[in-house]
């Protein structure tokens, strides 16, 4: 059957999951799961699901997203994976896409969608084995559509086939993980549903030696204790305000295998504290949503990214586009990429975020970079507001350390930036309306803003 590829790519006794405390509700304990029971849960799911649809998938345990995932699959149901899981968003869906019923664990749902509630499910106890029946699917099946983060305006879908699936993954372990040769236990701070949580924390358990973490905290000591919790060799999967907070709070080391980091440009300050943290490598992942992983580099000693093999840049002017045989056609790439030979290039900021203020040329890249290196910082961002064309000055939205003064920032950027950047006014909130998976997007920063005008 050279046009399938199998649902599974492990064997029976393999852990795919690691469950960091029972799920009291179908009577799951706490530990492994291997790769023969989550097939045998994953059939049990699907016995249970519609006859047709687009699964609208809102689990937030991340093993049972990858059962309800999985499960719709099997059913040759494409899986729709929200933004976020506000109602709205789900009764938007159903109005984009018909015959829409969600699978969830306790979330909220519409009540007009039909629904699965997987902790409802009586799952039946599995014995251990030696043998599986691992079904195939149709490399050209849609098995989900995933949408942008619209941090820089509307969300957008992207469709992702199974062979887009099964061979990025593979491109992506041979990159993301090129040292371990045992099974990696792994915990991501990200949503399933978002494109990096997705690639890391469901695809790889799938299809290579990666037992996921079914757990998605949020708080920094909460990240410490389920890491802990986590057999050895462990890897964590975050991105990078997530980590700037983790770091401020660790109170001793971490021992970690490896640290993959995403969602929104690091720092070199911030990918050496890491490093020093968990006395282990950070791997920096270069992507976008419509694309998927594409670069990796280790931030802390490497300014160039380590371009994927199997995804080929063309470029005609600025204008840099990915290509891929696993990929529904060429995209076009938002960043300004300087190639240095094959498979090396650096990224010289987005072709949209250069600005011009009194005579001069910067970019919001490098400004807001620089911001970030301020050690008194919690989080913070540098924006040119959409009414660019009467203002002269950008502004920076930021939350700071207990303590630390916005006077300390100011003195901070006057020494780093040239004067026509240096953002003025400098606003300080308790913090910015980041997504779950660490994004901000742009309308609420702009909303944000100009409540804070009005406050002034």
């Amino acid at each position: 059957m050279p046009n399938t590829f199998p649902l599974i790519q492990r064997q029976p006794r393999d852990p795919i999951a690691f469950l960091t405390r029972p799920v009291e509700e179908i009577g799951f304990p706490a530990g492994t799961i291997n790769a023969a029971q989550f097939v045998s849960h994953v059939q049990q799911v699907a016995a249970a699901l519609a006859d047709d649809g687009y699964a609208i998938n809102l689990c937030g345990n991340r093993y049972l997203f990858l059962v309800g995932l999985c499960a719709a699959v099997l059913r040759g149901h494409t899986t729709l994976l929200p933004p976020n899981h506000n109602v709205a968003t789900q009764y938007k869906l159903s109005e984009e896409y018909s015959r829409c019923y969600v699978i969830h664990d306790g979330g909220d749902t519409h009540a007009e969608l039909p629904s699965v509630n997987l902790l409802s499910i009586p799952f039946q106890m599995t014995s251990e084995t030696d043998y599986i029946h691992i079904p195939r699917i149709n490399n050209d099946f849609l098995a989900c559509i995933s949408f942008t983060s619209g941090s820089t305006g509307h969300s957008k879908p992207n469709l992702k086939y199974w062979r887009t699936l099964h061979r990025s993954s593979s491109i992506n372990y041979a990159f993301m993980i090129p040292d371990c040769d045992t099974t990696l236990y792994q915990l991501a701070t990200m949503p399933a549903q978002h494109m990096w949580g997705l690639e890391t924390s469901a695809l790889l358990p799938l299809f290579s030696p990666v037992c996921m973490s079914d757990a998605k905290p949020l708080f920094p000591q909460d990240i410490i204790d389920t890491f802990s919790s986590l057999p050895e060799p462990r890897q964590l999967v975050s991105t990078p305000v997530h980590l700037r907070a983790l770091c401020a709070s660790m109170q001793a080391p971490l021992s970690a295998h490896s640290v993959l980091c995403a969602t929104s440009p690091l720092t070199v300050e911030l990918a050496k504290t890491v490093e020093e943290k968990f006395s282990a490598p950070l791997r920096e992942v270069y992507g976008c949503s419509e694309v998927g992983s594409m670069a990796v580099r280790r931030t802390a000693t490497e300014k160039a990214w380590l371009k994927f093999t199997g995804i080929d840049f063309h470029q005609n002017g600025e204008v840099t586009t990915a290509e891929a045989a696993h990929l529904p056609g060429p995209t076009e790439l938002q960043d300004v990429i300087e190639l240095q030979g094959d498979n090396r290039f650096v990224l010289a900021g987005r072709a949209s975020d250069l600005v011009k203020i009194a005579g001069k040329r910067g970019s919001l890249f490098d400004i807001n970079q620089t911001l970030l290196t301020f050690d008194g910082l919690e989080d913070g961002i540098v924006i040119h507001p959409a009414a660019a064309g009467q203002t002269t000055r950008l502004v920076a939205i930021v939350a700071l350390k207990t303590g630390v003064e916005k006077s300390d920032l100011l003195t901070f950027l006057k020494r780093r930036l040239d004067s026509a950047f240096v953002p003025r006014p400098i606003y300080v909130v308790d913090a910015l309306p980041r997504e779950p998976n660490g994004k901000l997007l742009r309308m609420h920063i702009d909303a944000l803003h100009a409540s804070l005008k009005k406050q002034r």
